[in-house]
């Protein structure tokens, strides 16, 4: 065998595998994303032992509606994802706070970053939802967010920043929220791929898993507190004005 190595002429000393060109973020990328399902899908049990430790034997205080289906979980993804103009909006306004940050810097300013920015918000949007979306059904997990049954700031507030962390299952008992925190984290390792040449997966891509969430908490905090905010944007009171009344 060593003899047949040492021959002269084309014999190929190296054979290279076929997916030695596939640039290698990609590769660390997709490996990466396939060791996340395993924790939320083999490792769940385990993660959130103590947390059902608490739940067991009671329901969470908060009524929450009927679960969805599956035709209606369906229909959620895609309204939410692909459908509902507030998906794209909300790409444009977190891509508006990316640009204040100036991530990533090699994209630059002005609208040609904007708008790489807002296309990579989008993405990540897609990535993010499939994945919540997905594993959120397969563990009998609730994708919605539901405003908190309570009043005052403080109590409110807590309830919006605690279900960015868990959710709840068929029975109504807090879990760990493990498809959010792998789609959050999931999307920006993705992410790695179409940005930068200096992005890599477990550093920046980690840190587009932290925006991510932020975003995530951002929103339900929004979700909760939107009937204060409607009922204080100046906007509807202009609609709802009614010049007649004041000739």
């Amino acid at each position: 065998m060593a003899a047949a190595w040492s021959l002269p002429g084309n014999f190929p000393r190296e054979v290279k595998p076929p997916w030695g060109h596939t640039p290698p973020k990609l590769k660390m990328s997709v490996a990466l994303l396939g060791l996340l399902p395993v924790l939320t899908f083999a490792g769940a049990r385990d993660c959130v032992a103590q947390l059902e430790a608490s739940n067991s034997g009671s329901a969470s205080s908060q009524s929450i509606p009927a679960p969805l289906t599956a035709s209606g979980r369906w229909h959620m993804y895609l309204k939410e994802t692909y459908l509902d103009p507030g998906a794209y909006a909300s790409s444009l306004g977190e891509a508006v706070i990316v640009q204040t940050l100036n991530y990533p810097s090699a994209w630059g300013g002005g609208f040609e970053g904007y708008g790489r920015r807002a296309a990579n918000q989008y993405g990540l949007l897609v990535i993010q939802d499939s994945i919540h979306d997905g594993g959120a059904a397969a563990l009998g997990y609730e994708p919605r967010y539901f405003r908190c049954q309570c009043t005052g700031f403080v109590h409110r507030t807590g309830h919006a920043l605690e279900m960015s962390f868990l959710t709840y299952d068929r029975r109504g008992h807090k879990r760990l929220d493990l498809p959010q925190l792998v789609g959050a984290y999931g999307s920006g390792m993705l992410s790695a791929y179409w940005s930068p040449r200096t992005f890599s997966p477990l550093v920046q891509g980690v840190q587009t898993g932290h925006l991510q969430f932020g975003f995530v908490a951002a929103m339900h905090m929004l979700q909760e507190f939107s009937p204060e905010i409607k009922r204080m944007w100046p906007i509807r009171k202009i609609l709802n004005h009614d010049p007649e009344k004041h000739n």
